[in-house]
């Protein structure tokens, strides 16, 4: 299987190197080493080009990237730049920053979070999260405004908890990309919270279409977590894809041929990243983007690329960009929910029936995210099948309404759009209501995660070869 997704390997070993590095198990100059003797002797190989070097040579290219992770995160890890704002911060500190999100409001305060670019007039790195008490100075705050504020902060936890008296808006970024696409999710967002739409199912729309959690009701956001989809609140790999197969469906007329495919690829291309754009090119957004990207492109080549490969050539891409990543609980999740979905391919194609394919996408993406989930969340949501095989059907079309009444906030499509939601909102009060539907307090060790994790692998690896074979078998002519 490896020789034919030879990325995933190599992914996979990029990902060691960075955490091992992240680690502080060894020195720097211990991974130089390492990258320039496993480099010399694949070279070597590559010389000779001898089919019995294969697997040797696999071996130093795995090992090649775990040094070259290694090596990549070193500059990155707040632990060894000393420019990091960790390092330099006093109690208390001068603080200049600059916004990265729009504050969200929570219960006691608005949540965001910041670069820092200046500490005691000292230049700084690296981010941290802001809580800015509820006043009417924090409700004005938008991306791209520079703070300087004077507070103590929690660095072992790089967040920062600050009142309206401790810092001043000192400028704005209105003029960059994500400034001006940000500008404008907000002035979609006013269109949604001026249409017709009452305020609780339009808290819905708008964290499904522009990723704003804001208005969504205390009550509602505790149904979708205790039923077990929680992620269909986040804009994330499934709108995404979902978006992708609409437009795909969209123009299936277009055909197959090699004309069809490019228009019909150019297509879903400008919906995704239009879509990317309205989200205010959110971290999220941005990476599931370019995840299906990949994909589209692949198909529009009609080149029999595996989806695993370019799973991985976006993994090896975004680590290299930001090492950081890895640690990031949203790229893991996104991540582990595709790579589930895509080693679960052969269970799904048993059958064209959409309740099957729903349940084997939903049981994959969850058991590929489990290691996760309990390891950040401490949760987990018993009935999570029966609620992604209800709801996700219908997210398609909330999606979708919610997109167009975004754009035309009128009766016309409040009216549907309203039905579906209802819907929903009832479903999900009646899953979340079940006798144990979360079960609280999970502990697992680190230890205890990463056994998890290659259990579960393993368990995808062993039965996509079991289902192979047996469809191998299934097409052999009889004698």
């Amino acid at each position: 299987m490896m020789k034919k997704v030879p990325l995933v390997p190599m992914a996979m070993a990029l990902m060691v190197g960075i955490a091992v590095a992240h680690a502080g198990v060894l020195p720097a100059w211990v991974w130089v080493v390492m990258l320039g003797i496993s480099a010399l002797a694949g070279g070597s190989l590559l010389f000779f080009r001898n089919k019995d070097f294969r697997t040797p040579l696999f071996l130093l290219l795995a090992l090649t990237f775990v040094a070259i992770g290694a090596l990549r995160l070193l500059p990155d890890d707040p632990r060894s730049d000393t420019q990091h704002w960790t390092h330099l911060v006093q109690q208390p500190s001068f603080l200049t920053l600059r916004l990265t999100e729009t504050p969200t409001p929570r219960e006691r305060s608005w949540k965001t979070d910041a670069e820092v670019i200046t500490v005691d007039n000292q230049e700084a790195r690296g981010t941290l999260r802001l809580y800015l008490r509820k006043d009417s100075t924090a409700a004005t705050l938008r991306y791209g405004d520079t703070l300087t504020l004077h507070g103590y902060s929690d660095t072992l936890r790089g967040m920062l908890y600050v009142t309206s008296d401790h810092y001043l808006v000192t400028g704005h970024d209105s003029t960059s990309l994500r400034a001006r696409c940000e500008a404008l999710r907000m002035k979609l967002l006013r269109h949604i919270q001026r249409g017709p739409l009452e305020h609780r199912h339009a808290g819905v729309a708008e964290a499904m279409t522009l990723g704003w959690r804001g208005d969504l009701e205390p009550d509602l956001y505790a149904q979708f977590r205790e039923a077990g989809i929680m992620h269909l609140l986040c804009v994330s790999g499934l709108h995404v894809g979902l978006l992708a197969v609409m437009v795909g469906w969209m123009f299936f007329w277009l055909g197959e041929e090699r004309r069809g495919r490019i228009l019909r690829g150019s297509l879903q291309l400008l919906a995704l990243w239009a879509f990317a754009l309205l989200t205010g090119l959110a971290p999220a957004t941005v990476r599931a983007t370019l995840m299906f990207s990949l994909f589209v492109v692949s198909h529009m080549m009609g080149r029999r690329t595996d989806n695993l490969n370019l799973l991985s050539l976006a993994a090896i891409a975004m680590l290299m960009a930001d090492p950081m990543l890895l640690f990031n609980t949203g790229w893991q999740l996104s991540f582990s929910a595709v790579a589930g979905i895509l080693l679960a391919r052969p269970a799904i194609q048993l059958s064209h029936n959409p309740l099957w394919q729903t349940a084997v996408v939903s049981i994959a993406a969850t058991l590929a995210t489990l290691p996760v989930t309990l390891a950040t969340f401490h949760t987990f949501q018993p009935y999570f099948l029966i609620a992604n095989i209800i709801i996700v059907p219908l997210a398609a079309l909330i999606l979708a309404l919610s997109l167009l009444y975004m754009l035309l906030p009128c009766p016309l499509f409040a009216s549907p759009l309203w039905w579906i939601l209802e819907c929903s909102d009832r479903l999900t009060a009646a899953i979340s209501r079940l006798p144990g539907a979360t079960i609280n307090h999970i502990e697992i060790s680190p230890l205890g995660t990463a056994l998890l994790a290659v259990g579960i692998f393993l368990f995808f690896i062993t039965i996509n070869i079991v289902l192979r074979r047996y469809q191998q078998r299934k097409n052999e002519p009889l004698c």
